[in-house]
């Protein structure tokens, strides 16, 4: 009795308490500048080919092409990590990414590229699935939210540097719409051999590895899962239609927020003057140190208070920013409103990210953290498929920006939808405790 007992302690200790890693800069930092580099790439792709692409449905099934193919690929990719391995699953994520961001430059067809664009899809999921369960595996649960938190960072970074200068390499002039993809080929290569040469694989000791099915299962049936994936969905359906119709955007005299120069807001072809580059660097770098703490600190505060206030103050915030754009587009809200209302939204929706992946990783089962990731790849991919599909057909038939505000209001639909069980249901603070109390013990 006394020898069963024992081994039924040694068998749960294997499966539930693996030797815990440290984190390091060195170990961390190839896994940033992979996900930097990729959608830094991503940012770049999308911003050209709104120069290569006049049609509003055509340049909404090709940006489209890229996040179906992230969300087919999701859970397939996430099972490779499990059983080989993340590291390959990285490196190679980067060099094939690296010639296919060339390959955009050799036809404009938009069936080539449809093909093109969805198997750069493929490579970011990979990078995305990898890098988050090795993140998951070198981060300890007690600082896991500030790790995510430098993730969720490296992301924005990613998008908003790789907008930036894609606008800058183009300088209003279609002619160099194929310029970004060149430099983008290049950063890809460059990251790949980086992280092969730096990147290393946590050493865990598994017990089994969690089959497909039974971790979809177990994931599935969290209450955090089932409110965090489909606010998921509506974050990035919002990155996905931004990016698409960027010009659309900028040029609609109902969401000019702030004064944008003129070749940013003219229709017409026009060079960007050296006094734009200039503040757009200065805002970039003064928003990437801005995020770099915000996020790092959303992700400690999880750490501290539990992962689930923190990711419902940031679906609230997505909700008020929805409702926000709904009312600047729909009723005419005042600038002078609206603006200090995005703000403060703003602010808030940067909490989600940071405390929700760190509180998907805690609920993933150990020997399931890669398909656990590609649960979560496949909520972002279908949110950026969604964007770009959904917005071009709805511009095409309600007209530009009412076509925007119809998805948006979508978008409130879907995240209240699944946010009332979870909280008039009190599973938020229940999560939040068992969570808490766990962390306290490690």
């Amino acid at each position: 009795m006394n020898i069963r007992s024992l081994r039924e302690r040694l068998v749960r200790r294997q499966d539930h308490s693996p030797p815990e890693q440290k984190s390091s800069p060195s170990q961390l930092l190839p896994l940033y500048s992979a996900v930097f580099l990729m959608r830094f790439a991503f940012s770049f792709t999308v911003i050209s080919l709104q120069y290569v692409v006049s049609s509003a449905i055509n340049l909404g099934v090709i940006s489209a092409a890229y996040p179906i193919m992230e969300m087919i690929m999701g859970f397939f990719l996430g099972v490779l990590a499990d059983r080989l391995g993340r590291k390959w699953l990285i490196v190679f994520g980067l060099l094939f990414s690296s010639s296919i961001s060339i390959s955009f430059t050799f036809s404009s067809n938009t069936p080539y590229l449809i093909i093109i664009h969805g198997l750069q899809g493929i490579c970011a999921c990979a990078i995305i699935v990898g890098s988050l369960a090795l993140v998951t595996d070198l981060s300890k649960r007690t600082s896991r939210g500030r790790a995510m938190g430098a993730y969720d960072f490296s992301t924005i970074i990613g998008y908003g540097a790789g907008f930036f200068f894609a606008l800058v390499l183009i300088d209003g002039n279609p002619a160099n719409a194929y310029l970004p993809f060149y430099v983008g080929g290049i950063l890809a290569l460059a990251g790949g051999i980086i992280s092969a040469v730096i990147l290393k694989d946590a050493k865990l000791v598994l017990q089994k590895t969690e089959s497909l099915r039974e971790n979809i299962r177990r994931v599935s049936k969290s209450p955090a899962a089932q409110s965090l994936l489909p606010a998921w969905f509506v974050l990035m359906m919002l990155v996905g239609a931004f990016l698409t119709f960027t010009k659309r955007i900028l040029q609609s005299p109902h969401l000019k927020l702030l004064p944008l120069p003129s070749s940013v807001t003219s229709s017409h072809s026009a060079p960007l003057s050296t006094a734009s580059i200039i503040l757009g660097a200065v805002l970039i770098v003064v928003g990437g140190v801005a995020l770099g703490y915000s996020q790092t600190t959303f992700g400690s505060l999880s750490d501290r208070f539990g992962r689930s206030r923190v990711s419902t103050i940031g679906q609230f915030s997505l909700i008020g920013m929805l409702l926000t754009l709904i009312a600047l587009i729909g009723f005419g809200l005042s600038r002078f409103v609206a603006i200090p209302l995005l703000v403060v939204f703003g602010a808030g929706l940067l909490a989600f990210t940071p405390a929700a992946l760190a509180e998907l990783a805690d609920v993933a089962p150990e020997g399931g953290r890669g398909s656990t990731m590609g649960l979560y790849s496949i909520a972002i991919g279908a949110g950026t498929a969604f964007g770009p599909l959904a917005g071009g057909a709805l511009i095409s038939r309600f007209g530009f920006p009412n076509g925007l505000l119809v998805l948006f209001a979508i978008g409130v639909v879907i995240v209240v939808v699944f946010l009332i069980p979870r909280v008039v249901g009190g599973q938020s603070m229940r999560e939040n405790t068992s969570i808490t109390s766990a962390m306290r013990n490690d």
